[in-house]
């Protein structure tokens, strides 16, 4: 499956993607106000245990650690207010939601998000290059690539493509449901939750809103 650059528009895969927007990102910093030019740090964001959930941001180097914690609620994450936490590696000693990314960030640097501690979901971020430039509208986050919906199919017939989950059967493997086949299903209908493009999909109560 391909995904946008949303710099240049073009389509690459998950595999392809990081080394494009590197080479992508050379080129359109070299055209940047060099008066105005500061470091913005170009990460890539993927869910642990399923890396077809992606994100590529640029981040200016004296937004903080709660800048990031908030476009990630916004874009994927936010369902009943859960704690989060940023972390070394899994999980470690909690960082300090106020830190400037460029105290903590070097290139190759990975950490840890966990957002809900109770059905988690987790979320590795890496830096992968510090690039001089101003972002776009010299926003503190700039998105510049998600990953296209993953393309699941329903459980009951195979046939369709899924457009709800069941949370109570989600826990045995299975649940993705198409619209024919949700009508039919034995679970009360308080426990579907929609398909949405995030890694949060049929967890708690979000629904992408």
């Amino acid at each position: 499956m391909k995904s946008k650059c949303f710099i240049c528009n073009s389509e690459y895969a998950r595999s392809g993607m990081s080394r494009h927007i590197k080479s992508c990102l050379g080129k359109h910093f070299k055209s940047s106000d060099t008066e105005k030019a500061k470091r913005v740090f170009y990460l890539h964001i993927h869910a642990t245990y399923n890396p077809d959930y992606f994100l590529h941001i640029l981040m200016k180097e004296n937004a903080r650690l709660e800048d990031l914690d908030s476009f990630l609620r916004n874009t994927w994450l936010e369902c009943c207010g859960h704690l989060s936490a940023f972390t070394y590696g899994g999980y470690g000693e909690d960082i300090n939601i106020k830190t400037t990314i460029s105290k903590i960030f070097e290139p190759g640097l990975s950490l840890s998000y966990m957002y809900d501690f109770g059905d988690t979901t987790e979320l590795t971020i890496k830096n992968v290059e510090i690039y001089k430039g101003v972002t776009e509208g010299n926003r503190k986050i700039q998105l510049v690539s998600r990953n296209n919906e993953p393309k699941v199919m329903c459980d009951e017939c195979g046939k369709k493509l899924a457009t709800s989950i069941c949370t109570e059967c989600q826990y045995e493997g299975k649940g993705w449901l198409c619209s024919k086949c949700v009508k039919n299903h034995e679970c009360d209908e308080d426990m579907f939750l929609p398909v949405v493009n995030s890694p949060r999909a049929g967890v708690c109560g979000y629904t992408g809103d």
